[in-house]
């Protein structure tokens, strides 16, 4: 792990573990929000989304998007990928995309400054798409069902959710019903600013 704008966490001692818990996520939907662990071990946030079939849980609390105390689901054994419109990791998880993916990304894909709709939620930060990929092509289907966006600042209703990591979260293409976007012309420093 190499210390530098795409990774602020390195310390005068080294390397700064700031996530801890494989599989610890925050999954928002229309109706509210969860906070589970993935059963399965070994298996990243993206990929058991990218599965498309309903992903196994544990520990999970359900509560209001609003910020409102969350109670225990122990009830709640799995979620359905289709069903969540903003995954992310939880403040104590791991990031939904390596550093590793990052770093390779934002050299080689094209960078965008993104306002994503995504009602009741907007999701704006910064898109890194592949030079084929139109952003204003993503509410159709693709490949992929969830799209990282780096950067991101969510809002529900139009209030800021607090917890939203640094790093980067998972939005639903499914969900998505309006898409803006502005490509950067100096995409190297530009990239490395706004990713740290």
């Amino acid at each position: 792990m190499v210390a530098g704008a795409l990774n602020p966490t390195m310390g005068t001692f080294g390397i700064v573990v700031t996530r801890k818990k494989p599989g610890h996520f925050v999954a928002l939907t229309e109706n509210g929000r969860i906070d589970a662990h993935l059963a399965q071990s070994g298996v990243s946030l993206t990929a058991a989304l990218g599965r498309r079939s309903p992903i196994s849980i544990k520990d999970a609390r359900q509560g209001p998007t609003n910020g409102v105390p969350m109670t225990q689901a122990g009830s709640t054994k799995s979620v359905d990928p289709f069903d969540i419109t903003v995954a992310m990791p939880a403040l104590d998880g791991e990031p939904c995309v390596s550093d590793t993916d990052r770093d390779v990304w934002s050299k080689f894909r094209i960078v965008y400054d993104v306002s994503i709709e995504a009602p009741p939620f907007k999701v704006v930060g910064v898109l890194l798409l592949l030079p084929s990929q139109d952003p204003m092509a993503l509410t159709e289907r693709g490949s992929e069902l969830f799209l990282p966006v780096f950067a991101p600042s969510v809002q529900f209703n139009g209030t800021p959710i607090i917890d939203t990591p640094r790093d980067g979260v998972l939005v639903n293409r499914s969900h998505i019903r309006r898409v803006n976007a502005t490509m950067r012309h100096d995409a190297n420093s530009e990239t490395d600013a706004r990713l740290s």
